[in-house]
This record gives structure tokens, sequence and C-alpha cells, in this order.
């Protein structure tokens, strides 16, 4: 009979952990960049803004950031950007640069973004983003699955994408760059209260 009530107030305090969780407030983990900018292509830039016009739809151009020192943004859940756009401005492409331990080599995340005029906010989920299967044939490395590490961010690009029209000028001012992940703390610990609960109501049942 005890060991029956004490499975029973065991899994009411179970429940009372987990409704616990899902009502404490979520702690928002935020890494805005303030990082060295540099032109990628054919671009004029003015820190943080480029100006250029494409010859064809094979090319493009951009900006480039680079970091003093590598970041880990493998608990981060968005990639968010602040951009300043001009009408013409159909696609933008932004890219990651890795350093991958496995092929001892650079590697690009990248994902396509479609831009509307004006000042406007984009969120990219880290997930999202993805090595391009070219990249493994030209750098003849081993593709894993496209498994995506952030552990090691060592630089961003952001370039005009394929679906820009050519000849005509192509506008772009950066006005904030910020990772944003939500702490998992409070996770942690109730899979370690759970644990112990676990733990007591098997150790009850032993004995």
């Amino acid at each position: 009979m005890k060991k029956r009530y004490l499975r029973a107030v065991l899994f009411f305090l179970g429940i009372a952990g987990i409704v616990a969780y899902s009502l404490y407030p979520k702690k928002k983990e935020v890494e805005c960049l303030e990082a060295k900018s540099h032109s990628y292509g054919d671009a004029q830039i003015d820190d943080v803004s480029f100006r250029c016009t494409l010859p064809d739809e094979s090319t493009n151009c951009g900006i480039a950031f680079s970091f003093d020192d590598d970041i880990n943004w493998n608990f981060m859940d968005f990639l968010v950007l602040n951009l300043q756009s001009s009408e013409n401005f159909k696609e933008l492409i932004v890219q990651v640069l890795t350093y991958d331990p496995d092929n001892r080599k650079n590697k690009p995340a990248l994902k396509e973004i479609h831009l509307n005029p004006g000042t406007n906010r984009y969120s990219i989920a880290m997930d999202h983003f993805y090595t391009p299967d070219y990249w493994f044939e030209q750098q003849n490395a081993k593709n894993t699955h496209n498994a995506r590490r952030f552990s090691s961010v060592i630089g961003l690009e952001i370039y005009s994408g394929w679906k820009n029209p050519s000849d005509t000028p192509l506008e772009l001012k950066v006005e904030s760059i910020c990772a944003e992940g939500l702490s998992n703390i409070s996770f942690v610990l109730l899979v370690i209260y759970l644990a112990i609960l676990i733990a007591i109501a098997i150790s009850a049942r032993i004995h």
C-alpha cells in the first residue's frame, strides 16, 4: 500500500514539474554582430551597406563579415536580420561560414530569402541553412548527410541571389544581424528532476 501511495505522489510531482516548466518564462539569448566588413564580388560598400549593378544574372555582389574570434551558434535557434533594401532587390543569399573539423575546410551553410522593399526584419531558422551538394564535389570532401555545425562560425556573407534583374541598380543596408536562442537551462533541470523521481520509483519497486 505504501508503495502505491509513493508512486502516486511521484506521479503528481512529475506532473507538477512539467507544468512548472511550461509556465516558467523562457530566457532569450541574443548575440548581435560587431564585425569587420568587406565587399563581395563587384559591390561598392559603405560600412554595412552595398550598391551594385549586375552585368548578368549569373553574377553576385554583396558584403562579407569576418570575425576576430570564432563564434559558437550551436545553441542558437534563429539568425535575425534587419535589412533595408531597394525596390528592385528581389532575392538575397545569407551564407554562414563555419570550420568543419571532419573535412578540415571552411564549410558554407546558406539560405535564400525573398526581399521586400524598404526596412524589414527577416528571421531564419538555423535548421533551414544547408550546404549545397556541389560544394562537396568541388572540395572533394565527404558529405556527412549535410550535417550542419555552428560551433565554429568564422564569418558571414550576404549577397545577391539568382532572381535579381541584371543592369539594374541594387542597394542594401544591413541595420543589424543577431543570433537568437532560448536558454535550455530550465529544460535540463526538468530532465534531472524527472530522472530523480524515476530513480526513486525504481528503487522503491525493487525494495
